[in-house]
């Protein structure tokens, strides 16, 4: 079964986020849709523009980090890298580090606080 990540199809930045990951998923374990096509999905259109999110098979959701993380934990190329960002002392830069990036890409639809 394949995880869901919803992503901002009108941000430059999460669209070039997409084509790397696309790249790394060799055994295509990830079905990629626009936020913005999103509907019953649990999360208000503020909270999908604030950070990705995956949706599971089971259908528990990760956001942010944690969505990464799980990305590149089922990469091939990259699963050790995904491995190592569960190490407990990891998870605090990785959220810090995630919402640098997340505050600071250029999308003027999220900027709306």
């Amino acid at each position: 079964m394949k995880d869901i990540v919803l992503y901002d199809q009108n941000c430059r930045f999460c669209k070039a986020t997409k084509r790397v990951f696309e790249r790394l998923d060799w055994m295509h374990v990830i079905d990629w849709r626009p936020l913005q096509e999103a509907v019953d999905i649990g999360f208000s259109q503020e909270e999908l523009m604030r950070e990705i999110h995956l949706i599971t098979p089971d259908g528990s959701a990760k956001k942010g980090f944690f969505a990464i993380r799980r990305m590149l934990l089922r990469f091939p190329l990259t699963g050790l890298i995904g491995l190592i960002m569960y190490l407990p002392f990891l998870k605090p830069a990785g959220r810090f580090g995630y919402s640098v990036v997340a505050d600071n890409r250029t999308c003027d639809i999220r900027k709306k606080k």
